[in-house]
Order: structure tokens, then C-alpha cells, then sequence
């Protein structure tokens, strides 16, 4: 059975920035299948907006042109999911709050990010999903 996840942004310019890592690994699982991850509206503008950036394209040495090419990629293996709840987990960071509508609304198994502290006091974290680090989920996934 294929772990639903859906992959916070941090994971996929992290994964990007590095050839290697638990960032880089969480990518290639779910390039390969074994993750499956989800996206919605919000979350797959998030990642475009932060991969036509100077800057992160800079650190990925990378040109806008491929990491649109990647994305198109990545975006192929996920599936789509309209959230629509409009539940607000009351996260410290509001631009988060659409990563645990999209969880609950894919009934994914995991949100899959690098910074766990600004989901500790979500109001909705009894809803099926668990916060977890790409290198705690490699754990997970090799016990």
C-alpha cells in the first residue's frame, strides 16, 4: 500500500537544493511510487512561485525553464485534491493552514515537512494525519 502524503514546501526546494538527504529521498519516493503525494490549488502555486525565484533557483543551480520541467514532473505523479474545507487550524503560520486542509481532505497519512513546531498547536491534528520530518517518515518507512 502506497503512504499518502502531501509534501510541504520546505521538503521540495530542500530536496532540490541538495543531491542528496532525507529531503532528496522523500522527491525520489514519490517520483518512483512508493509515496503518493497530494497537491491542491494553493500548495502546487506555492511551489511555483517559490521555484521562479532568483534566489531558490540560484541555490538549486538551476534555470526557471528546468525547475518548471521538474515540477511538471512532480505534479504528474501527485494527485489532485480540491480542499474546500476552509477549516482553519489556527496555525501560528496562516499560509500553513491549507497544508492540513489538503491532508484531511486526501485522507493523506502524513504531512511531510522540515518544520514540525509550526504544526504543534494546530486545532485539527486528531483528523487522521501525523506532522512528521522526511528523515523521521525514512525512518518509518525502513522499520
Amino acid at each position: 500500500m502506497t503512504i499518502r502524503v502531501v509534501v510541504d514546501t520546505n521538503v521540495l526546494v530542500a530536496g532540490l537544493i541538495s543531491g542528496k538527504g532525507s529531503n532528496r529521498e522523500i522527491l525520489r519516493l514519490c517520483l518512483k511510487g512508493d509515496l503518493q503525494p497530494f497537491v491542491g490549488n494553493a500548495l502546487y502555486l506555492e511551489y511555483q512561485d517559490l521555484l521562479n525565484r532568483e534566489n531558490i533557483q540560484a541555490l538549486c543551480q538551476q534555470t526557471s525553464v528546468s525547475l518548471m520541467e521538474f515540477l511538471d514532473g512532480f505534479a504528474q505523479v501527485c494527485k489532485a485534491v480540491d480542499a474546500r474545507y476552509l477549516w482553519r487550524p489556527n496555525l501560528r503560520d496562516e499560509a500553513d493552514n491549507h497544508l492540513v486542509e489538503l491532508a484531511i481532505a486526501a485522507q493523506a497519512a502524513y504531512i511531510v515537512t522540515n518544520n514540525i513546531v509550526d504544526f504543534a498547536r494546530a486545532e485539527l491534528k486528531h483528523l487522521g494525519y501525523e506532522v512528521i520530518t522526511p528523515a523521521q517518515l525514512l525512518r518509518l518507512l525502513k522499520s
